[in-house]
């Protein structure tokens, strides 16, 4: 039988299937619903338990949860709590019953803890005079979680192969990062303002915005890089970890994110110079020769990687001018040097304990530019930050530990007793190099990257190379 369908079609009777036939997959997926919900509750609390029972995975475990802490989280009063949160509390927890049961040994409170510990205790006091706690309890979870992870992780990771794993972890959660960045940019998968010119966007990974995306890989690559140069043995694993810091560093620089380029420079020039008689030579020797060639290159690069790196310049030479007339070409270093301004502004007006720690948002009215009515969460400088949220002691804190942080890597990689340690040591000196030169643009302490950093202190300092107990 034929009849003729809606509009002309010719539709043959018994071609349409029925109409119960739709529904069969949603009733499948109802069907189900409650076996996945068991599977999935089953797999939760296998990890929940597994990380109790072994706190050392926990550590291990962060490494991921940070980039990857967008894809669970929860408000509660105001403020995220993500899955990074849920694991240093089952590092606590797990870490607390082990000690307990004299399965672990005490931590060491050294020099970098006591150096944290002042710093917090300064921010702590810039909360008597701000305006919304909850900001300022955020940010002072974030110290508390890089004192947490340096203690305990001290207590755990006692072993060379510990340390080992932790690099491991480290490095896939950021290689995973840089190959889902590298898809962002070469497919363009995502929003319109990311797009540099017709044929690349920059790179944000998980991380929703490419400046602190740069800023995370920055923090992994120069310790691939030291290990890769200076400590592996065996074809292979040299192979995957130079194949590792190639796709981070690739990634890096679609990001076009020129806070992270310069603190690669900082980073990789000081796991070279540092790490190499040779390199040094190198750079002396051919340094000026390499910027000629850079100069000489300069007018067949790419317009729009030409045009980010003449803005960094730009923007040191331009700052006080935040009155300056905007344009397409300078709007993003004249919106920076706004946030500079007011800063500054909040830092003059409030010498001593700051606004509150966390609270630039809260004041940022009172301080502005006429022209720049929105607030970034931060002056774009983490000196700048910390010194007008908590006043010149806690500034001049931070500085101070950046300086042990420094010293005790450097001790570490001095004393060290195998080339994979020192390497160890030599990498995390460069990404304290990079974290020092990117948050004078910038500011890092977002998204979790703190427990990143906690993590990498704790991998150059985690100590002594003895058998330790679980």
């Amino acid at each position: 039988m034929v009849t003729m369908a809606r509009g002309g079609d010719i539709a043959r009777g018994g071609d349409a299937p029925p109409p119960w036939l739709a529904a069969v997959p949603v009733g499948i997926a109802i069907a189900l619903l409650p076996a996945l919900l068991v599977v999935g509750a089953v797999i939760g609390l296998a990890g929940v338990g597994a990380l109790l029972a072994r706190p050392r995975l926990a550590v291990y475990a962060l490494a991921f949860t940070v980039p990857y802490q967008g894809l669970a989280e929860t408000r509660i009063q105001g403020a995220n709590v993500t899955a990074t949160e849920g694991v240093i509390l089952l590092l606590l927890a797990g870490w607390g019953t082990a000690r307990a049961a004299g399965r672990v040994p005490a931590p060491r409170l050294g020099p970098l803890t006591v150096a944290i510990g002042l710093l917090l205790s300064l921010l702590i006091l810039s909360c008597a005079v701000a305006p919304n706690l909850v900001l300022s309890a955020k940010e002072l979870v974030k110290w508390a979680e890089v004192a947490t992870v340096i203690v305990i992780g001290q207590s755990l990771l006692s072993r060379p192969r510990d340390r080992a794993l932790l690099l491991g972890a480290l490095t896939a959660a950021a290689v995973s990062q840089a190959v889902y960045g590298l898809l962002q940019s070469t497919l363009l998968w995502g929003p319109s303002h990311f797009m540099i010119g017709p044929w690349l966007l920059r790179a944000y990974g998980s991380f929703e915005q490419p400046n602190p995306f740069g800023g995370y890989l920055g923090l992994h690559l120069p310790l691939v890089v030291s290990v890769a140069a200076f400590g592996t043995a065996g074809r292979w694993t040299r192979g995957a970890v130079v194949v590792s810091a190639a796709v981070i560093g690739m990634c890096l620089i679609a990001t076009m994110s020129r806070g992270a380029w310069l603190g690669q420079v900082t980073g990789l020039l000081v796991v070279a110079l540092v790490g190499s008689k040779a390199a040094r030579h190198a750079v002396a020797t051919f340094g000026g020769l390499g910027v000629v060639v850079v100069l000489a290159a300069w007018p067949v690069l790419p317009a729009a990687v030409t045009d980010r790196v003449q803005s960094i310049f730009a923007s040191l030479v331009a700052f006080g001018a935040a009155s300056n007339a905007l344009t397409p070409e300078n709007w993003a270093v004249m919106e920076r040097l706004s946030q500079w301004t007011a800063g500054w502004r909040m830092f003059a007006a409030n010498p001593l304990v700051g606004v509150g720690i966390g609270n630039y948002n809260s004041v940022y009215a009172d301080y502005r530019l006429p022209e720049w009515p929105v607030a970034l969460g931060h002056a774009h400088n983490h000196y700048l930050t910390v010194a007008a949220e908590a006043g010149t002691f806690a500034a001049v804190a931070y500085v101070v530990l950046l300086v042990v942080a420094v010293r005790q890597t450097l001790r570490g990689w001095r004393t060290a007793s195998t080339p994979f340690s020192r390497a160890i040591g030599l990498g995390a000196l460069g990404s304290i190099g990079a974290l020092a030169t990117h948050n004078m643009v910038d500011v890092l302490f977002v998204h979790g990257m703190s427990v990143t950093i906690g993590l990498i202190l704790l991998l150059a300092g985690a100590g002594a190379e003895e058998p330790g107990r679980e």
